[in-house]
């Protein structure tokens, strides 16, 4: 693994977090990483996790490997999803009667998404929360002569989704995360969304780099004109995400 320092935090740093992140699942990581951005986005995808655990769901390792119960990250959407491990987030309810209402979903990490609007058109967000079950395949000429199984999730099965960027964040940089939103979750931009339970993270655009002025006024714009977060300064404050005293300033979809 590389040695060199990144500009914001160190890869061994990264790595410590991850590996006590899921020590605590009782599972290792083991994949090789040498970029810092990498590092980055796996700290993320855990980030996702704990902030499901901060509200209240109930959280299952999924698709440990081999003996030594190694969790696999989907290092690139070409990842087939049954080699690769992931979180179930439950939540439950309990009803007049005593019983009990239980939504699940999968927490994941670089799925294909279909547009909303255009069936042949795919993206690939660094993670998704999908409905429980809900990857599908197909075969596709211009994917390996159709040879190989295409996986992908339809985008109305994607409860949220998050993006990551490990830069100093510039205007273009937040507004071109708004034109990922119309593709996959339009209904957060129009306000159309399905106000049901559970309440699920509302889609968020994570950057490693510090603010400045102007774009905590455009993250400020956006946050209030549509149901997204746009978290920036995430190597200096990783714990916004996930931490009980800021969920009140962090945008969800859904209810209760």
């Amino acid at each position: 693994m590389s040695k060199k320092k990144s500009l914001f935090k160190s890869n061994k740093l990264l790595h410590k977090n991850i590996d006590k992140f899921l020590n605590s699942y009782r599972s290792v990581f083991a994949q090789e990483v040498n970029k810092t951005s990498a590092y980055f986005e796996l700290s993320i995808y855990n980030n996702i996790v704990k902030f499901y655990e901060t509200n209240g769901y109930l959280l299952e390792v999924k698709n440990l490997k081999n003996k030594k119960k190694e969790f696999i990250y989907a290092l690139s959407p070409n990842a087939k999803p049954s080699n690769c491990s992931y979180f179930i987030a439950k939540k439950e309810y309990s009803k007049r009667n005593g019983e009990k209402e239980t939504f699940s979903f999968e927490i994941r990490h670089n799925l294909r998404i279909q547009s909303r609007h255009e069936n042949n058109i795919f993206i690939s967000p660094d993670y998704a929360v999908i409905f429980k079950n809900s990857i599908k395949s197909t075969k596709l000429n211009y994917y390996f002569n159709g040879k190989v199984d295409y996986f992908y999730v339809k985008a109305e099965d994607v409860v949220t989704f998050a993006e990551t960027k490990n830069y100093i964040p510039s205007p273009e940089l937040v507004f071109n995360f708004i034109g990922l939103v119309n593709e996959i979750k339009p209904c957060v931009l129009n306000n159309t969304y399905k106000k049901i339970k559970p309440k699920h993270l509302a889609p968020s655009l994570f950057i490693s780099g510090n603010s400045n002025n102007h774009l905590t006024r455009i993250k400020y714009s956006l946050e209030k004109r549509y149901k997204v977060n746009i978290f920036m300064g995430m190597f200096a404050y990783p714990s916004q995400l996930y931490s009980k005293r800021n969920q009140h300033s962090i945008k969800k979809i859904g209810t209760i």
